[in-house]
């Protein structure tokens, strides 16, 4: 948009016009930064990035994913909350993306990092209930955004990389592992 700025306020970023659009962006910011710092850390399983589109209209990119790519995914890390440090595991208590342990294990990995206040909480639609629905472990991250898709829309940076910080946590201590699984699966 012609005109228009974006303000930096400590790590706030807004824009003087117009929606900052923070909302998505924040998140593929993120998984970008862990794709780029995984290789420093224990994990040793596969990796696999999908981008879906139209979330907000029904999660129709997530629900028309190519089932081939995700045949053999044991778990989804969704990184599309608004606000900072909620860990999603529910749409309202009402559908679960995952059972309890799954969303402790990025409580613990919080811990490990130095960001003792990450907690499980339900919340709204999102990719993580589709991806429950095919049988896969799923959360969905906060990226550190807020009123989104209105021109009051914000991102702290500083949230956004305190989800980096705790995927990365997550995979260096290796959280997810086999012997979780078996015991969420029965979920």
């Amino acid at each position: 948009m012609e005109g228009r700025e974006i303000i930096e306020e400590n790590t706030i970023l807004r824009s003087s016009e117009g929606i900052l659009g923070a909302d998505d962006r924040a998140g593929v910011a993120a998984i970008l930064e862990i794709l780029s710092r995984v290789k420093k850390t224990n994990f040793r399983g596969t990796l696999k990035v999908a981008f879906t589109v139209e979330e907000e209209i029904g999660c129709l990119g997530s629900r028309a994913i190519d089932q081939d790519f995700i045949e053999d995914v044991d778990a989804a890390i969704v990184i599309d909350r608004r606000g900072n440090r909620d860990i999603v595991t529910s749409w309202s208590n009402y559908v679960h993306f995952c059972p309890e342990e799954y969303g402790r294990l990025f409580e613990k990995a919080g811990t490990l990092a130095g960001m003792d206040n990450w907690k499980s909480t339900p919340g709204g639609i999102s990719d993580a209930m589709v991806f429950a629905e095919y049988g896969i472990l799923s959360v969905n991250l906060s990226a550190g955004y807020n009123n989104e898709h209105k021109e009051t829309e914000s991102v702290d940076y500083k949230s956004t990389f305190e989800t980096v910080l705790l995927v990365e946590s997550v995979l260096h201590h290796q959280l997810i592992e086999q012997r979780i699984l078996l015991i969420c699966k029965g979920f």
